[in-house]
């Protein structure tokens, strides 16, 4: 529901998290992306991404142009409400430099997780960056039975995932574990699960390849590789717990965003 008129927004995508069932949507899913003029990063939603045209099913770093507004029923500074006929990708993300997507999100990164607790305390910030302290990220899995209760709301639809590359809405089984991370930020140590759709879809990818081998090539690409590639956590929060934060995407790069400065002149 919208407080007021929808304007016409351009915004880089960022992450898709897992779509999440509706009563109303049937299945939705929350993007989060960056504004085209850098200002402001955006969550995007009710996206019913699954029944888009494969024309306008976008994917990281793509830009894309909608008609968005201001919800009147969530209050967190960068959610819009986005009118899904209205999507339209205007330009590529395979097309940008590694360069210029880092410098996309550069902007948004938080000096701490705990520094992005306190925004939000004082400016509602319900998204934000982090970079975990090198070294510090250990990647784990664990069946989906041993999962708290907590995170089995927080992650109660994480069996569609996979679902993005099926059928439209085909039924999909639940699946057997939850992945996240233990890491440490600015000196504080976290464990948080990983509600990027990518992770999932990882891992039932390689389950159809690999068989009984999957968890450890999971881990071979999520413990071993990506905290090589300068990892930086998305996190933000939802509507129903805006002072808690999960994450909901993995940006990852070669490069180190705090050297693009200096290396401006080279890209």
């Amino acid at each position: 529901m919208l407080s007021g008129k929808q304007q016409r927004v351009r915004a880089r995508i960022l992450v898709k998290a897992y779509p999440q069932p509706s009563h109303k949507y049937e299945e939705t899913v929350c993007v989060a992306a960056a504004s085209e003029d850098g200002r402001e990063m955006l969550r995007l939603y009710p996206v019913r991404y699954r029944h888009l045209s494969k024309d306008r099913q976008f994917e990281r770093f793509d830009l894309i142009e909608m008609d968005a507004g201001r919800p009147r029923d969530d209050h967190r500074p960068e959610s819009r409400h986005v009118d899904e006929d209205s999507i339209r990708i205007v330009g590529h993300g395979r097309d940008l430099s590694d360069a210029a997507k880092v410098r996309l999100w550069k902007p948004f990164i938080a000096p701490s997780l705990k520094a992005l607790h306190e925004d939000n305390k004082i400016a509602s910030r319900s998204f934000g960056i982090v970079k975990p302290d090198p070294g510090s990220m250990q990647f784990f899995h664990k069946p989906v039975r041993q999962t708290s209760e907590q995170e089995q709301a927080l992650s109660s639809s994480l069996f569609q995932q996979n679902a993005l590359f099926q059928d439209p809405l085909k039924p999909l089984d639940k699946p057997e574990y939850s992945f996240g991370y233990r890491f440490t930020s600015g000196g504080h140590a976290h464990t948080h699960l990983v509600h990027d759709w990518e992770v999932q879809a990882a891992y039932f990818a390689y389950r159809k390849r690999y068989g009984d081998k999957a968890l450890n090539m999971l881990q071979q690409e999520y413990g071993e590789r990506i905290p090589t590639r300068n990892p930086h956590f998305i996190m933000g929060t939802m509507k129903a717990h805006p002072q808690t934060f999960i994450v909901i995407g993995i940006l990852r790069s070669g490069l180190d965003p705090a050297d693009l400065d200096r290396q401006a002149g080279l890209f």
